[in-house]
C-alpha cells in the first residue's frame, strides 16, 4: 500500500444524537459549562463549544429511537477538563448526574489524568479527564518495564 497523503491532526466535533435537546442542553451547558455557539434548526443540529473543539447534539427525527447504549458503537466520549476532583464529583451529585465509574487514573492523549465517567440523559457514557494524575500512579518494576517504548533484552 502507498503512503497515506492524509496527515490527520487531532479531533474536530463530534455528534451525538440526543432524544430531548432541552434536557441535553441542561447538562451539556448547566452542568458541564459548555457554551451553545450555533444552531442549524432545520437540521435539528446544537453546536456545543468545548475548549478549541465542538460537540454537535443532533435530534432525533420524530419517527426513530436511539439504539440502546450497548449497540450504539461508541464506547465514551472524553472531555479534557480543569477541575478539583473532589468539588467535581461534589457538582455532578448536586446535579444528580449519575457517576459510573472512578476517580481512576487513566492515560489518554496527553498522558495521565485522573477520570471520572458520568452518563448524559441519553446514557451517553463521558468521562471528565483531568490533565495530570491527581492520585500517584502505583506500580512495580516489572509492570513498569513491560510499558518501555523500547524494551530492554
Amino acid at each position: 500500500m502507498p503512503p497515506t497523503p492524509i496527515v490527520c491532526k487531532g479531533l474536530d466535533h463530534v455528534v451525538l444524537r440526543v432524544t430531548d435537546i432541552e434536557r441535553s442542553l441542561r447538562f451539556y451547558t448547566g452542568v458541564l459549562g459548555l457554551a451553545l455557539e450555533r444552531v442549524i434548526e432545520d437540521a435539528g443540529i446544537y453546536q456545543l463549544r468545548c475548549g478549541r473543539h465542538m460537540i454537535d447534539l443532533c435530534t432525533l427525527a420524530d419517527d426513530t429511537t436511539l439504539a440502546p447504549p450497548e449497540s450504539r458503537g461508541v464506547d465514551h466520549v472524553c472531555i479534557m477538563v480543569e477541575a478539583d476532583i473532589e468539588e467535581m464529583l461534589r457538582h455532578l451529585e448536586s446535579a444528580r448526574v449519575p457517576v459510573v465509574m472512578g476517580p481512576v487514573e487513566l492515560y489518554g492523549a496527553t498522558g495521565f489524568g485522573t477520570s471520572i465517567y458520568v452518563l448524559d440523559p441519553d446514557k451517553h457514557k463521558v468521562e471528565l479527564k483531568t490533565p495530570r494524575a491527581e492520585f500517584p500512579v502505583r506500580t512495580v518494576v516489572a509492570d513498569a518495564k513491560k510499558t518501555l517504548s523500547r524494551p530492554r533484552d
